[in-house]
């Protein structure tokens, strides 16, 4: 005991605690006094002696640690996330030790002790299953955070995109009613967003993480190029013992496909003849001798020169006249080969199985060095069968080694591959053409890292981290080889395309392709100090650089149609950022402010109506400099109240397509350019709110919000003065944002799950980027004034906007010898069941036939999905092994694709007008198929089971 004793206290005179990086530890503080007079104890040794690994302690290898100051508080810095045990010893009192301990990134947990005299007998005092009193102080941003381990439990949570559907302030990419793409994503730190167009490069899975947080408001300093949220996952680490684990599942087999003619989508194979009104008809041979509904020509006229009503007459004597059998001859021929083409129609598909497999497994590999991995295989069978499935492959590794009590450093490396069948929105083309008519795609994420952790003392560590992110996107056509177009095969071989009455067509191929890549180089570092026990103080520098090379093909039909999008820069950028998180008893503040920094290393032309008029006259563009203040402040009323209020400027520059896109057609004249001059998008974020600890277990949290949004980009066309045109894209729209959020959680006990209810209206000018391009005149020859022809201003609603968001969720465990037993067996015992429901009304859309000129004055319909999974603890000699039923969409609705079926004109009409048969294709009437494949985004209900096991 008392060799232990000595060891604990020269780990704590010697460094302290030791984590990993800004934005991947959190921090325990207290005060330390004697149980009877209240008085503070100084000197008291504070000890982070433990972890929880499941049900498991570890001892951890440096135990982390500190002293209490004169007045009996004490802080323990740069601990990563998890479950601890922390200890308390001084001379001439017990021992105490709180277990259980839960530390999260960011957030300061709450640890007091009351120390008892010790007399001879005493033992040390054991406090489990350790709960701060109240409710979290800290509490100046909006975030989430899920511990991986507890939510694994979740039907469906196998990736961070599951995690973020338990939000109900999140849909898709949308956080708190911002556009697609104005989210950060960060990975052991490090961001994983493709600087092309902002989105997520890939999706980490679960089984490599250990907490993830979602931040929706409020995010500090330290986190940039984000406007709408920062999503931040650390990633598990090798611990004292080795620890794996493996798992498998599959889905029975099901149809992912909707079909149906009304508005009420039917589950099925979109080859079912009942939906499929063109074979019936087409099968009767006298249909051929009908007129085609497009061009007037019969139907057995395949461009062969058959005639405009029935054969021509034969030039023979003595002269023959034709009969209406000699017309139904040549109308077989062409019968036959449109057989041919929808051969497919009664096929069934619906015995295809998706597999997953992960495992993962983490331990030491020396005494100072540790190792863990998690890695998946997915296959994935399209929603239509094709000759390839869907894959995923994903692999995240790190070995951590301490090369001394001060410093840790870790080397790290992730590998995500996906292939995917691109099935398109032609599903004409495709639906009985699976192989030319369907594009392949292949996507390569990897990233390698390096970090140094160094502790100075107790109160001062640095973090040093340089990682390198490289994206490539190939897309093929396997027909295609470079420099050739589709239209060399369609004239000069033997085989053509095909288009049938009802418009399905075989034989065309898709006619891009090409590659994306990008590489980028990013530098980290950052120095944290609690300076005093009021501020802890964080400063750090942010650099990045980018190499991206962009080469597609595009339209290869002809060579008239041709489209080359190409370009190659290396911009860079950087931060630098400081903040102060204040802690004291009547409040909290993290003040910050960050000052982001980028140079295109890019020209612009100085006439942006005739950019090659004179493709000289360029001139370079500045670096762009901008500050984003930042401040949160907590006031606990009560130890369980706690309001808080947060402002901040969050800035994001334009994504790299839109800066530099230099797409143009055959005769090189401009179709798309990027705009250098683009300004970054910003907003100013105002959210307050109130925590109330209703029970020790149950927690009740409101927050209000407002989003100023300025300098939104917009698509827009530039004309000069003879009407030659190109697109590009402008800073005009605005946005403006308010919302509530609601959180009731019950976390701890047989029974947990929370209702979380958001509720806003997300207006603007523009619903999106690409909405009604504003048109920019050229009124003269050079020299002349120019002019712009704009469309009417007016708020509407963002295309995306949800009035009304719910998710409730539900869980409970048993333990071993729960409810009933049968000859010693408990059938209830080791069980989990959750549920989650997610609700939402829809999304607004332009319908009018009134002649107003009304926008986005139509509502979709409302969305419900509910899922749940029962998982099955059994044990087998000592060993056990963990079975679960999943089920998915339990309602079977089907959920409407909002750009095909409301944000296209025509089919918003159908919705409106023609109801009763909107999921049918009915231009080429009556030759009329089911367009549910195509209108319908989600897939109907259908159930997964697997096995997970731990050794």
């Amino acid at each position: 005991m008392i060799v232990r004793k000595i060891l604990w206290c020269l780990a704590l005179l010697m460094g302290g605690s030791l984590g990993i990086f800004a934005g991947e530890t959190g921090k325990i503080s207290g005060k330390i006094s004697d149980s009877e007079t209240g008085e503070a104890l100084i000197g008291a040794n504070v000890v982070v002696e433990s972890r929880w690994d499941g049900e498991e302690i570890v001892e951890l290898d440096t135990p982390s640690g500190a002293a209490s100051d004169v007045d009996g508080f004490f802080f323990i810095l740069n601990l990563r996330p998890g479950v601890y045990n922390v200890r308390v010893i001084y001379v001439g009192y017990q021992d105490q030790v709180k277990q259980k301990v839960r530390v999260e990134v960011d957030k300061t947990t709450r640890l007091d002790f009351q120390l008892a005299t010790q007399s001879v007998e005493a033992e040390e005092v054991l406090v489990t299953a350790y709960k701060p009193l109240g409710v979290e102080k800290d509490v100046t941003a909006t975030k989430q955070s899920y511990t991986v381990e507890e939510i694994q439990s979740i039907a469906g949570v196998t990736d961070v995109t599951d995690i973020l559907s338990l939000q109900a302030d999140v849909v898709g990419e949308n956080f708190r009613g911002g556009r697609e793409g104005e989210a950060l994503y960060l990975v052991s730190g490090s961001s994983i967003v493709n600087p092309l167009n902002r989105s997520r490069a890939f999706r980490p899975i679960t089984t490599a993480l250990q907490e993830v947080e979602v931040y929706t408001s409020g995010f500090s300093a330290e986190y940039g190029n984000a406007q709408s949220g920062v999503v931040n996952m650390v990633t598990k680490e090798g611990g004292n013992n080795w620890n794996s684990r493996m798992e498998v599942s599959s889905n029975l087999p099901y149809y992912k496909t909707w079909t149906g003619t009304g508005d009420d989508p039917k589950a099925g194979s979109i080859y079912d003849a009942q939906y499929l009104q063109f074979y019936n008809l087409l099968m009767d041979l006298e249909q051929w001798l009908q007129p085609d509904p497009i061009d007037g020509n019969p139907l057995y006229d395949i461009s062969y020169g058959f005639g405009p009503t029935y054969l021509p007459p034969f030039n023979v004597w003595p002269p023959r006249n034709l009969t209406h059998q000699d017309s139904l001859r040549v109308a077989r021929i062409s019968q036959i080969l449109w057989m041919q083409a929808v051969r497919g129609v009664g096929m069934d598909y619906d015995n295809r199985y998706d597999t997953r497999l992960d495992f993962s497994t983490g331990g030491p590999i020396s005494k100072k060095a540790k190792l863990f991995f998690a890695t998946r295989q997915n296959f994935i069978s399209p929603i239509i069968p094709t000759t390839q499935a869907d894959i995923d492959r994903q692999f995240v590794g790190n070995i951590t080694y301490q090369l001394g009590v001060s410093d840790k450093i870790k080397f790290e490396y992730i590998y995500d591959r996906q292939f995917r069948n691109d099935i398109g929105s032609a599903y004409l083309r495709w639906m009985f053409d699976r192989t030319l008519s369907i594009a392949k795609e292949n996507s390569v994420s990897q990233q390698f890292g390096f970090s140094w952790n160094h502790v100075f003392s107790n109160s001062t560590y640095m973090d040093l981290r340089m990682k390198s992110l490289n994206l490539l996107t190939e897309q093929r056509i396997e027909l295609l080889d470079d420099g050739e177009f589709i239209e060399d095969y369609s004239n000069n071989t033997n085989w053509v395309d095909y288009t049938a009455p009802s418009n399905h067509r075989v034989g065309r191929p898709e006619d891009d392709y090409g590659d994306e890549k990008v590489h980028s180089f990013n530098l980290d570092a950052s120095l944290s100090s609690q300076i005093n026990r009021f501020n802890l103080l964080k400063a750090g520098l942010q650099f990045s650089y980018y190499d991206l090379n962009v080469d597609m093909k595009q339209s290869l039909s002809t060579p008239g149609n041709f489209r080359n999008l190409n370009f190659r820069n290396f911009p860079i950028e950087g931060a630098f950022f400081i903040q102060d998180k204040m802690e004291f008893s009547g409040m909290i503040a993290n003040a910050g402010m960050r000052v982001d920094f980028y140079d295109l290393k890019t020209t612009f032309f100085q006439n942006p109506y005739a950019p090659f008029r004179d493709p000289d006259a360029v001139e370079n563009v500045d670096m762009k400099v901008i500050v984003q203040p930042r401040v949160g402040v907590s006031f606990p009323v009560s130890e369980n109240s706690v309001f808080h209020l947060n402002y901040g400027t969050f800035t994001q520059r334009p994504s790299f397509n839109q800066v530099f896109y230099n797409q143009v057609n055959s005769s090189n004249g401009i179709v798309y350019l990027g705009n250098p001059l683009l300004e970054p998008e910003k907003t100013n974020s105002y959210d307050f709110g109130l925590v109330q600890g209703i029970t020790e277990d149950v927690r009740l949290d409101v927050s209000a919000y407002y989003k100023d949004v300025t300098n939104l980009i917009q698509d827009a066309i530039y004309k000069d003065f003879q009407d030659v045109s190109y697109q590009t894209f402008v800073n005009r729209e605005y946005a403006d944002i308010k919302g509530f959020h609601i959180s009731f959680e019950k976390t701890g006990g047989f029974i947990n799950g929370y209702v979380r209810y958001n509720y806003e209206t997300a207006t603007a000018n523009r619903p999106n980027t690409l909405d009604a391009p504003l048109t920019f005149q050229e009124a003269g020859l050079d020299g002349a004034l120019f002019t712009e022809n704009l469309p009417a201003l007016g708020d509407v609603y963002l295309n995306f906007d949800r009035t009304h968001k719910a998710v409730f969720n539900l869980r409970f465990n048993t333990n071993e010898d729960d409810f009933f037993s049968v000859l010693g067996y408990h059938p209830f015992g080791r069980m989990k069941f959750s549920t989650t429901f997610r609700y939402m009304t829809g999304r607004p859309y332009t319908f009018d036939n009134t002649g107003q000129g009304l926008q986005f004055n139509q509502r979709t319909p409302n969305e419900k999905d509910w899922k749940m999974r029962i998982e099955k603890g059994i044990v087998i000699q000592k060993q056990q092994f963990n079975l679960y039923f999943e089920a998915f969409n339990l309602l079977n609705q089907g959920v409407f694709s909002y750009s095909r079926a409301f944000g296209d004109k025509e089919t918003a009409e159908d919705w409106n007008l023609r109801n009763d048969i909107f999921l049918t294709e009915y231009e080429n009437d009556p030759y009329n198929t089911s367009r549910g494949v195509y209108l319908v985004a989600n897939q109907p209900r259908h159930y997964r089971f697997g096995m997970y096991l731990r050794f």
